[in-house]
């Protein structure tokens, strides 16, 4: 079966990304489908430890993939939520290579910094990394 996978970022686009695959599924294409959410990685300092960051991204994590849009949506498709830290663009293809994804849906603009005006957009990124097909919702 082929498998899917859907970076969730808490985003308009990221819903509509989501929207999009419930869609294909209903015309009858079957797949697997994963989302996955990445948090910034953040070094410990003598004020904040690891455990605190942790914390704090598994936190800002479960939040984004218990959104009540998301969660309805990943319960329509029955999909497995992981959460990952580090470059987002990175971290989206290496987990996509991981678990053997045949595609990547996602939005066109999440919840980037300002860097990413200047640096590119994490699709931007994805699509120039990413060795499997991607497809970029509006």
């Amino acid at each position: 079966m082929r498998r899917v996978l859907v970076p969730i970022d808490g985003s308009a686009h990221a819903v509509r990304a989501l929207e999009y695959i419930a869609d294909r599924r209903k015309q009858g294409d079957r797949f697997e489908v994963l989302l996955l959410n990445v948090q910034p990685g953040m070094p410990p300092n003598r004020f904040v430890s690891r455990k605190m960051i942790s914390e704090f991204q598994n936190n800002e994590s479960e939040k984004v993939l218990s959104a009540p849009k998301i969660r309805t949506l990943q319960r329509l498709l029955k999909a497995d939520a992981y959460s990952e830290v580090g470059d987002a663009a990175e971290t989206i293809v290496k987990f996509a290579k991981k678990t053997g994804c045949h595609e990547i849906v996602m939005g066109a603009r999440g919840m980037t910094s300002l860097k990413g005006l200047f640096v590119g957009s994490v699709a931007t990124k994805v699509t120039h990394l990413a060795a499997i097909p991607v497809t970029i919702v509006k």
